[in-house]
């Protein structure tokens, strides 16, 4: 049997869909979203997701999070969290190698830019890097015609405050329900999978979200 070409020590047997080759098992544990890529497509990646989701933790300031984000808070603002998941996915088709952590970085410049409206000195915080540049663009154009005032009796402009507490809860989704990994993609792989262009075994994957 092949040895595993990440350690050149053991026999390769699961394999990789990111190497294109059979790596061994120990590799594939320590490695997986922090050296490897992994796509959301690979079945040991989906089993240790639905393994670390049965095995996670109760976390205090995530309980808390949980009790301020009720279903009345959830249905209010659903159009608005639906548009800017869909937002997020159609960047993620232009750039695949865009990883959790690189939204909840937009999600916190995002925050951080809009508490500068409140306090009439307004400022863009930019997050770094080309993608993460790209996906602020677009959600800031985003929640810019949301918060412009409506027209008619059908949508009710969104407010400054309003649009912090979406980013706040968006953010607090993507933490809650990624990993510690750098290259994790478990919450855009969840997004892509609702709007139909991912594997549907992500659906199945705990997260906690509306």
């Amino acid at each position: 049997m092949a040895r595993c070409p990440l350690c050149s020590a053991r026999s390769g047997k699961r394999y990789c869909p990111a190497k294109g080759a059979q790596i061994c098992a120990v590799c594939c544990g320590t490695k997986r979203e922090i050296e490897i890529d992994c796509p959301g497509s690979c079945p040991y990646l989906q089993a240790s997701r639905s393994y670390e989701a049965e095995k996670r933790m109760p976390d205090p300031q995530l309980a808390a999070k949980i009790q301020k984000y009720d279903d009345n808070f959830i249905h209010r603002y659903s159009p608005v969290l639906d548009t800017i998941s869909r937002a997020v996915v159609e960047e993620r088709l232009n750039s695949p190698w865009l990883v959790d952590n690189d939204v909840i970085e937009v999600y916190k410049s995002l925050s951080a830019t809009m508490k500068t409206l409140s306090s009439g000195i307004y400022y863009e915080s930019l997050p770094d890097g080309p993608a993460r540049i790209s996906l602020f663009r677009r959600l800031k154009s985003l929640l810019d015609q949301l918060m412009q005032p409506a027209e008619g009796a059908d949508r009710q402009s969104l407010k400054v405050s309003e649009a912090l507490d979406v980013l706040d809860f968006l953010t607090f989704a993507v933490q809650a329900n990624s990993s510690v990994r750098p290259k994790s993609r478990r919450y855009l792989d969840w997004l892509s999978s609702m709007a139909g262009v991912a594997p549907s075994a992500e659906q199945s994957s705990g997260l906690i979200l509306p």
